[in-house]
Formats: structure tokens, C-alpha cells, sequence
């Protein structure tokens, strides 16, 4: 799973009439209409926007940017029966591969092209969905993990009628049950899965606290940054992080990107926080005694 935050720049081809126009480029994305082979042989950070009748046509594209390991996804709109998708990709003499992303309404292929743009890709949610006792979840990167109801608390309390009544966020933050008010973001979906993101959890709620929540509190004011202006974290994420100091390293990695700063240089901006505050509080003289006199020991 990618763990640092890098703004790399991508190219987009799209090969399908009804991609949502224009589509939202920036500095970090640019859009091509026509799959030359120049661009799939040289440039890197590859996506790929068609649709399975048009897999013949962006084949040799695809195939080339694949084998130099540029192609960071293949959005494949659904235009057929959904059963006959396996025949299109092998007429189109493609193997589907694990970056392949089926969809039908342009949501998934938007949530992760922004993603890439903002560097975290690895931090993000594409898509979910909940088989059987699993939730499988796509990252925008995209990695698929399959996360067992049971190794996530919160989940373990929605009732099954209701554990596929969840969407996600637009900018793949969270995964949000409404009626039973959870927002569950992908850093805490793996807690469960893999042991040292929990060990690493563990650490910094226990090095730090909540006085470590007020710190970010603090540097995020002075900043004149908005709980609703961090990519990757909710508001919600955010007071919850500020109230109870619990964060995770991959949250911290999204803080300090909305901070433009690296992670280390964001951790040592907290820590003086921290410190200044506990400075202060250490500093503040106490209340004389009454009367002027010190209280004696009982004997």
C-alpha cells in the first residue's frame, strides 16, 4: 500500500462518448483523446477511461504501459451484458488485470483520478462491497482488501440487513452507514487486517494522548485551515481526532498534506505545540495559600 503523499503526474485517455465532459484536470492530469503509442511507451502514470466495446481499440495502449508497469488503471464502463464482458476483453486479446476497474456511472474512475491528483491514492476509498461476513474495499490506487466483518468493531455492530445500506464519500474519505452513524475510513477498515498498522495505532495514541489532539487543533487554527478543507478526512474524522487525540500515521500523512508539509516536518510543528502548551501549563503559578501562611502537616 503506497504510504507517502506525492503529487505525480498522470495522463488520462478516454475512449468513451459519454465520459462527464470536461473532465476535472488540473496541474498533476492531462487528457488525451487518441491512444498513440508514443504517449503508452514514455509517459508515466497511465489511466485508461473506455468502454468494453472500445477494449479493441485501446488494446495495444494498454498493453504497452502495462509492460513498462505505468498503467495505474483501467476504468472499463460496462456498455453490455455484464456477462459478456469476459468475451470482450478476449476478443480484445486483454487479460483483465487486478488494476481493471468496472463501472457503471463514472463515479469510481472521478474519485480516483482526483485522488492521484492530490498524492493520496493509497489513503483513499474507489469502491466497496460487502459479500457474505467480508467487505471488500478498493483503494485508489487501486489495491483490493478484503476485510472480515468481525476485525472491525463498528462494523460487527450494523445489523446484516443493513450492511450493504453504506456509501461512499465522493472524495473516498470514509464509508458511511447513515442510519447507524458510522464513518469508517480506510486506515481504520485495515487496523484489523494488519497488525503493525494497529501496533503503529497503538504507539502514537500512547506516546501522545488526547493533549496530542489539541495540538493539531491548535496548528490547524493558526493555519487558518477548516476541519471540512483536509483531503482524506471528514470533519467528523477530524474533531474526532482533535477531541480524543487517537490518530493514525496515514491520518497524520493526510493532515500534513492539507498543511503542505511533509510528514516529519509536520509531526516536529505538533510536537512544538504540544510542548509550548505543556511549557504553559508547567509555568503557571499556583494559588497562594489562604492567610499568607502555609498549610502545616498534621501530626
Amino acid at each position: 500500500m503506497t504510504t507517502t503523499l506525492v503529487k505525480s503526474k498522470s495522463t488520462l485517455l478516454v475512449l468513451d462518448p459519454e465520459a462527464p465532459s470536461p473532465i476535472p484536470v488540473g496541474p498533476t492530469l492531462s487528457v488525451v483523446k487518441e491512444p498513440k503509442q508514443e504517449i503508452a511507451a514514455r509517459r508515466r502514470n497511465l489511466f485508461v477511461l473506455t468502454t468494453a466495446t472500445n477494449l479493441g481499440d485501446v488494446a495495444r495502449f494498454v498493453s504497452t504501459a502495462n509492460k513498462r508497469n505505468q498503467l495505474r488503471a483501467l476504468f472499463v464502463r460496462c456498455d453490455v451484458n455484464a456477462a459478456w464482458l469476459p468475451q470482450m476483453f478476449e476478443l480484445a486479446k486483454l487479460r483483465t488485470m487486478r488494476n481493471t476497474l468496472v463501472h457503471s456511472n463514472f463515479k469510481v474512475p472521478l474519485r480516483v483520478l482526483r485522488a492521484w491528483q492530490i498524492g493520496a491514492q493509497g489513503e483513499l476509498i474507489a469502491d466497496a462491497e460487502v459479500v457474505g461476513d467480508d467487505l471488500f474495499v478498493t483503494s485508489c490506487e487501486p489495491t483490493t482488501y478484503r476485510v472480515p466483518i468481525s476485525s472491525v468493531p463498528a462494523l460487527g455492530k450494523i445489523p446484516v440487513t443493513e450492511r450493504n445500506d453504506f456509501r461512499v464519500a465522493d472524495d473516498g474519505s470514509y464509508l458511511m452507514w447513515p442510519t447507524q452513524d458510522i464513518h469508517l475510513d480506510l486506515d481504520s477498515l485495515l487496523l484489523g487486517i494488519e497488525p503493525e498498522r494497529r501496533l503503529r495505532a497503538e504507539k502514537i495514541k500512547r506516546a501522545y494522548g488526547r493533549s496530542y489532539g489539541e495540538a493539531i487543533a491548535r496548528l490547524r487554527d493558526e493555519r487558518g485551515i477548516r476541519q471540512e478543507d483536509v483531503p482524506g478526512l471528514s470533519s467528523r474524522e477530524i474533531r474526532r481526532i482533535e477531541s480524543e487525540g487517537e490518530v493514525t500515521v496515514d491520518s497524520l500523512r493526510k493532515l500534513a498534506l492539507a498543511h503542505n508539509m511533509d510528514l516529519p516536518e509536520y509531526l516536529n510543528e505538533v510536537a512544538k505545540q504540544a510542548n509550548t502548551r505543556n511549557d504553559a501549563v508547567a509555568d503557571k503559578p499556583s494559588s497562594p495559600p489562604r492567610d499568607g501562611h502555609h498549610a502545616s502537616k498534621k501530626k
